[in-house]
């Protein structure tokens, strides 16, 4: 009985299928389409980076985290800003992993040791569509890295606890 019913209302369906159509039409959708990957990190990392390497660092970046948990990308990088070392250099050689193959070693020498083959590195970077020379490159990447100042929000020190206080505020 049941089924005759949902047969009888499928074939009232087929009988006015062009109306049905023209009205399914009319209807709005609301679709919000989010990116694979969230540009936030991906901005504020590549912001690290010399100027002219800058698309570059933003490329292999969104590499990394597409491939990669953002947790592991963010501890990776973290450590290379830890030890002062440049992120173009650490990006370019963690562009070149492969975890099937397991060949990090260039990328740990140069996060234990700090050893850069130059011309590799420079392959690597040409190969994304620059043309550096060896010198060129390795000019560009002596250069001390340089803090930008953070903009924004002034934060009080944790030890003052005004945690409350802020979100009595928040809540108003």
């Amino acid at each position: 009985m049941r089924s005759d019913k949902k047969l009888s209302k499928l074939d009232k369906i087929d009988g006015n299928l062009e109306r049905v159509v023209a009205r399914l039409k009319q209807r709005k959708l609301n679709i919000e389409v989010k990116p694979l990957v969230d540009q936030k990190p991906i901005k504020q990392w590549s912001q690290r980076c010399v100027e002219s390497l800058r698309v570059f660092c933003e490329k292999v970046l969104g590499e990394l985290y597409t491939h990669y948990t953002p947790v592991s990308v963010n501890n990776l990088l973290n450590e290379v800003v830890q030890r002062g070392l440049r992120l173009e250099v650490a990006l370019a050689l963690a562009s070149q992993f492969d975890p099937t193959l397991g060949n990090d070693t260039l990328l740990r020498r140069y996060i234990d040791e700090g050893y850069v083959d130059w011309d590799y590195l420079t392959s690597i970077i040409n190969g994304f569509g620059y043309r550096f020379g060896v010198d060129e490159l390795r000019n560009l990447l002596s250069q001390p890295v340089v803090e930008v100042p953070k903009r924004g929000r002034f934060s009080l020190p944790r030890s003052l606890d005004l945690s409350g206080i802020v979100k009595g505020l928040k809540r108003q």
